[in-house]
Parts: C-alpha cells; structure tokens; sequence
C-alpha cells in the first residue's frame, strides 16, 4: 500500500525538503502544493492519507486551511502535522491541538519527521 501525503508550504526550499526526506520510501508519495488554495483545489484528485502544512502562508493561513479540511466529511479525521518556526507557542493554543496530529517545528531533522509520519500512517 502506499501513502499518499500532501504537504502544503509556500517555501519552495522547504517543498523540496519534505520530497527529499520521503524520496527513497516506497510507501510514501508526496504531493507538494505552494499555497493552500491550490491544495484545497486538488484535494479530491490527490485524496491523502495525511497532510502537512506550514502555519504561516499568504493566501489562506494553516489553520484556516485545516478547517476547512476537517469540513469535508472525507477528510475531517485525517491525520495533520502543522509546521511552525514558533511551534513551541502555539502548543499552548487548544485549537492547534484540535486540528492537527502533531505540531512541528522547522526546521525539523529528517529522521524525525519521518518517524512522525511513520508512527501516524503504519
């Protein structure tokens, strides 16, 4: 079976990261998307198993992505890690508990995320 994860960053660098890290497992598919609205457009073609997405973007802010997610009856229990450089801060926010698996910080060591995804899908 493979996994599909959607990771959601408007950091190219950081895009690019996420793929590199999960580039050698044969379980995991990234589909990367620069801002959230072209996420949420593709969300029915991409159908992930888990998404990751950065707190901090343009267009439509994580959370505010992560809520709608949560109204799509297909997807409101879907697996969500946020990723934040400020991470520590928002843990004492309930509704970043509410919405996501796992908050993150960035930068974050490969072996780590990949563990997290891992401990979340298997």
């Amino acid at each position: 079976m493979t996994f599909r994860i959607l990771h959601v960053d408007d950091d190219a660098v950081f895009l690019d990261f996420v793929q590199a890290v999960f580039a050698h497992e044969e379980k995991y598919q990234v589909v990367s998307r620069i801002n959230a609205r072209d996420a949420l457009a593709s969300i029915e073609d991409v159908a992930p198993d888990l998404v990751i997405a950065d707190i901090m973007m343009p267009d439509k802010g994580g959370l505010e992505f992560i809520h709608e997610l949560r109204q799509m009856p297909a997807l409101e229990q879907i697996p969500v890690f946020l990723l934040s450089a400020r991470s520590r801060d928002l843990e004492k926010y309930a509704s970043f508990g509410e919405n996501a698996a796992v908050i993150l910080s960035k930068p974050i060591e490969p072996d780590v995320l990949r563990w997290k995804v891992k401990a979340q899908l298997e």
